[in-house]
């Protein structure tokens, strides 16, 4: 067969962005100590951190560290992390990926729980902004992923329906929300990611799709191998 004339298996992809397009999972870390240490006096490990703080509830959290303000406890990490993103890099692939999927007709969205004020400004320097036809943050929706909104927001937007579209990510929360909507899934899982994740609990998710690297994506889309220079 082909493998230029194949049609793709969706007409929509859905991007999560933190540890599926860019490697910013460490600087979550750094932006949690810079609000920690700097506005509450809480000096952390790393890997408090990650267990105490990454992919909870900010209630949780505040509940946890013994914060009374959950606002302010949600400002000042959202003020660490801009300052770290500071630092974003994208994975290598990610742009070639985006455009490679552009150019072969299919929609990409962005899809993240980062609030826009985090997201738009890291979006823009990195310059992938414009290669999405539809971006929703985490507060700009009622309940984040894993729920549904975010994911059928997008598929509404994108005028999709559910079976058109594979949502992309790297945690429970981006597979689940596929799902949920009643989109395809596809979980990424390179191995510097055993730091934040439980990979077995990830596995349990029954992603549709599994991969370790994005030069694996094109074919679980149905697309043409990406050409790397």
């Amino acid at each position: 067969m082909d493998m230029n004339s194949q049609k793709p298996k969706y007409r929509a992809v859905l991007f999560d962005f933190d540890g599926t397009l860019t490697p910013s999972l460490p600087l979550w870390v750094k932006g949690y100590h810079i609000a920690l240490s700097g506005s509450f006096g809480l000096e952390i490990s790393d890997d408090e951190i990650i267990k105490r703080c990454f992919f909870r509830d900010w209630h949780d959290v505040a509940a946890d560290l013994h914060i009374p303000s959950v606002d302010e406890l949600r400002l000042q990490v959202q003020l660490g992390v801009h300052e770290a993103f500071l630092e974003a890099q994208l994975f290598p692939l990610a742009r070639p990926l985006l455009e490679h999927c552009r150019a072969h007709g299919l929609q990409t969205a962005l899809v993240t729980s980062s609030p826009r004020a985090i997201l738009g400004p890291v979006a823009a320097r990195l310059g992938v902004d414009e290669l999405f036809d539809f971006v929703i943050c985490g507060d700009e929706v009622s309940n984040y992923k894993p729920h549904p909104e975010p994911v059928l927001k997008t598929l509404a937007a994108l005028v999709r329906a559910p079976h058109e579209a594979i949502m992309i990510g790297d945690s429970r929360a981006d597979i689940l929300a596929g799902k949920a909507a009643g989109a395809a899934t596809a979980l990424f899982l390179p191995e510097e990611h055993q730091r934040f994740h439980s990979f077995d609990e990830l596995r349990a998710t029954q992603p549709d799709h599994v991969f370790e690297d994005h030069t694996d994506l094109p074919a679980l889309l149905g697309l043409p191998a990406l050409a790397i220079m």
